[in-house]
């Protein structure tokens, strides 16, 4: 049976991740600390990916009439990789072209030839309005020609999971690695000397590093703050 992210974050740092009753001293549940830290290492290393691996973190909402809504609540997606339109009925998914929101209006223009959008040319925009994002997608989505969001949405990762869903394989040990270097910094909070700790931030730092590096192809990691 595999560990939890609990059991790794505990193996790499010591911390008592899957502590659910006992609190820090600074009052919150250690489990607790442990579910903020994996979301936020998740998060991090999401916005760090390449494209590729990027699209394997990608979930799928359709916009269409008769069912669901032919727009989208930015709110429920994190970063818009690409939209595509069925281009006919029965046709196929066309690219939709990013429209600025203050040119709208010239998508619904058949004179406009820069930014007029049609079954076979597509656009979709972001447009706020009293506070709220929403995608819209012209020609408006039907039924028979549906259009497709493309999208991340960030993971909640629990201490007591043993994956996570929609991310890449290759990069989860190195949410855990965030979440252990995130508890050691947190346990030097309350430790006077800080050489008991600072051995094993750096070892984890360098692990976190050299694994971004290794999933970006590039020469250099980030360094958690």
């Amino acid at each position: 049976m595999a560990w939890d992210f609990a059991a790794e974050i505990h193996a790499l740092s010591g911390f008592n991740a899957d502590d659910a009753t006992n609190s820090t001293e600074a009052g919150e549940l250690y489990s607790l600390h442990a579910n903020q830290w994996l979301k936020e290492g998740a998060k991090e290393i999401i916005n760090l990916l390449p494209p590729k691996l990027k699209e394997k973190c990608a979930t799928v909402t359709h916009l269409y009439t008769g069912n669901t809504d032919t727009t989208m609540d930015m709110d429920s997606a994190d970063e818009i990789l690409y939209v595509t339109r069925e281009n006919a009925n029965a046709g196929y998914q066309t690219p939709c072209r990013e429209l600025d929101a203050m040119n709208a209006a010239l998508a619904v223009d058949s004179a406009n030839m820069m930014h007029y959008a049609s079954e076979t040319d597509p656009v979709y925009y972001i447009s706020s309005a009293a506070g709220a994002s929403t995608l819209h997608v012209v020609p408006l989505p039907t039924a028979v020609q549906p259009a497709m969001i493309f999208h991340i949405t960030y993971p909640s990762v629990a201490y007591t999971d043993t994956a996570i869903a929609n991310f890449p394989n290759e990069a989860e040990h190195l949410v855990t690695l965030y979440a252990a270097i995130k508890a050691t910094e947190y346990m030097m909070l309350f430790e006077e000397d800080q050489e008991v700790y600072g051995p094993q931030l750096t070892a984890l730092k360098q692990d976190y590093q050299q694994g971004l590096s290794s999933i970006a192809g590039s020469p250099k990691g980030k360094d958690v703050r």
